[in-house]
This record gives structure tokens, C-alpha cells and sequence, in this order.
């Protein structure tokens, strides 16, 4: 069995005294610090001043039962997330019905085995946990979808290629088997490419003519002006090889550090392919859009010289199976 992690807060409202204590004693055996309550007034009333990660309820309680309790506790948002079990007897089937239809899903039954009453709460607060680890994941994404966007927005040549890019990226990543947290990690560095063009100024970066080569020399600094501004968000490491490393080339011509073969990290040689296929694929003032085709082919042509051949290969196959059926509608 898990050990509970330590010092989670429980509240506990049960109006049988010695039931109460055996319970409050053997969560704090197990290192949970456990608030106590007779009724559901009482709860209501510890919550103002606590926050516990988890309620363990009775039903039939005097003063106001577990019921009326859980139907105040869900009126305050504050309280809504906090995860919630029923004590209950083996006869008490009305009650779990009425607690089903308010939307409580997990019970214990009188009389309280330690084991099972642990396996629960360790259970449930795993769950809790999970989800909220979700959320603040997607929250996390919003915000760098947004600062995402806004880079886009200073080069009015490429709106769409962030997403794109993203999505071509994530496809590949599934295509090479990556895990949860590797994946997380294309999230944030596909999106987050070319956040070093932030500081290019704007007429460099929309110039429709040439480049004079002091103007390229600054294009060239984008990779690691990103990786600088990157570097100094901890939650954001993960995004740095593809900020860093998605203009190095196979044959050690790209930047900024002229990396070759497999010492440019994989994130940068996976991100370097599919950035320049939605460049290719896209219109640019300097030249018109390449056919999906022809993209591809720049590509395959392009294996050993510019880009990881063993990479390559699951480009082509993403092309045919995910990239033109989505770029079709």
C-alpha cells in the first residue's frame, strides 16, 4: 500500500466521539493532519480557517447532516475541487442514492477497516492530484500559446506557422513514440521557436527585399536570444534544445552553434524538419508556396545534408498519413 504524502490535511465530521478518534488516530499514524467536526456546522466553520486536501464525511449527523453539509460546501467555489468521501453504513442505500444524485462517487461503509480506509483516501487524493496537475498543465499552455502568438504577431509573414508547426511537431513526436512529459515538452518548444525574434526589430523582421548581411547576422541571433530569455523559466527547460537547436543543420552549416549530426539534440533536428516543410509550403512575398510535394521532396533530397536521414524517413510517412489530410480541409 502507498504511504499517504506526508502532512495532508483532512477534515473529518463524524458525531460518534470514539469513532472520530480512532479514525483522526489512524490517519495521523499515517502522517495526514486531520481537523475534527461533530456536525456540518462545525465543518463549515473550520473551513473558513483551513484548507484541506481532502473531507471525510459522515451522512447522519445531528445539526446538519452530511447531505445538507456537502450541498453548502458546493455553493462556495473556494470548496468545490475539494475532494470528498461519504462514511456510511451498510443499510444506509437511500443515503448513498442521495449522495449519488448530488454527485459524490466514493464511500466507506461502517465499520471502518484502517487498510480500506487508506486505500481510498490515498486513491482519491492520487486522483485529485492528477487533475489538478492537468489543469495547471493546460493553464501553463494557454499562457505560452499566448506569448506565442504575440511573437507571431511581429512577422506578419508567417501567421498560422506556430500552430502548425506545433502540430506537425506533436504528430511526430506520437510517430517516435514519446512519452507524456516529452510530449509536454513539444508543446511548449514548438511553440516557443522563435521567441527569440522578439528582439529583432520590426523592419528587419518584415523586410520584403534582400537582407544586407549585418540583417541576416541578427536573423541568426534568434535562436539564441530564445534560448536566453527561455533559459531563465525553470518549468520551460524542456522547450530550450528546440529553441536553441531548430537551425542547426546535419552537415554542420546551420546556427548558432554549428552543430552536426547527432550532437544537435533530437528536439532540434525533429523541429528543424518540420519548421522548414511549413515554411516551404508556405507563400512568402520573395517566393510563391511549394506544393505539398515538392516540400517533401526538398526534404527527402535534403537527408544527410541538412536534415537526420533516420528522421526524415517518419517525416515522409507523417506527410501521407496526418500533414496532407489536414492541410486538405
Amino acid at each position: 500500500m502507498n504511504e499517504a504524502i506526508a502532512q495532508n490535511k483532512i477534515l473529518l465530521l463524524e458525531d460518534d466521539v470514539h469513532l472520530r478518534r480512532g479514525i483522526s488516530l489512524a490517519l495521523e499514524l499515517h502522517h495526514f493532519e486531520v481537523h475534527q467536526a461533530s456536525h456540518g456546522q462545525e465543518g463549515l466553520a473550520l473551513l473558513e480557517h483551513i484548507a484541506p486536501d481532502l473531507i471525510l464525511s459522515d451522512i447522519n449527523m445531528p445539526v446538519m447532516n452530511g447531505l445538507e453539509f456537502f450541498k453548502q460546501l458546493r455553493r462556495n467555489p473556494t470548496w468545490t475541487q475539494i475532494p470528498f468521501i461519504f462514511l456510511t453504513g451498510n443499510d444506509a442505500t437511500q443515503d448513498i442514492q442521495a449522495g449519488h444524485e448530488l454527485g459524490v462517487e466514493d464511500y466507506i461503509t461502517k465499520p471502518i477497516q484502517t487498510e480500506n480506509l487508506l486505500r481510498i483516501i490515498n486513491a482519491r487524493l492520487l486522483r485529485s492530484a492528477e487533475i489538478k496537475a492537468f489543469y495547471l498543465n493546460e493553464a501553463f499552455l494557454q499562457t505560452v500559446m499566448v506569448l506565442a502568438n504575440t511573437i507571431e504577431g511581429k512577422d506578419r509573414y508567417t501567421h498560422g506557422h506556430v500552430e502548425r508547426v506545433a502540430q506537425y511537431a506533436l504528430w511526430f513526436g506520437e510517430a517516435l513514440d514519446w512519452s507524456e512529459a516529452e510530449m509536454w515538452g513539444v508543446q511548449y518548444g514548438a511553440r516557443l521557436h522563435d521567441i527569440g525574434k522578439i528582439t529583432i526589430p520590426d523592419h528587419i523582421l518584415n523586410k520584403p527585399g534582400p537582407l544586407t548581411p549585418e540583417e541576416w547576422e541578427m536573423i541568426k541571433e534568434h535562436p539564441s536570444e530564445g534560448a536566453r530569455i527561455i533559459g531563465e523559466i525553470s518549468l520551460l527547460k524542456e522547450a530550450l534544445p528546440y529553441i536553441r537547436s531548430h537551425h542547426e543543420r546535419w552537415d554542420s552549416a546551420g546556427y548558432p552553434d554549428g552543430l552536426s549530426g547527432i550532437d544537435i539534440p533530437v528536439e532540434g533536428r525533429m523541429l528543424a524538419i518540420v519548421d522548414v516543410f511549413d515554411a516551404l509550403t508556405t507563400e512568402r512575398p520573395y517566393r510563391a508556396a511549394l506544393s505539398i510535394d515538392e516540400a517533401k521532396e526538398y526534404i527527402v533530397t535534403k537527408a544527410g545534408i541538412e536534415f537526420d536521414p533516420s528522421l526524415v524517413s517518419v517525416f515522409a510517412d507523417i506527410v501521407e498519413q496526418k500533414i496532407r489530410p489536414y492541410l486538405a480541409d
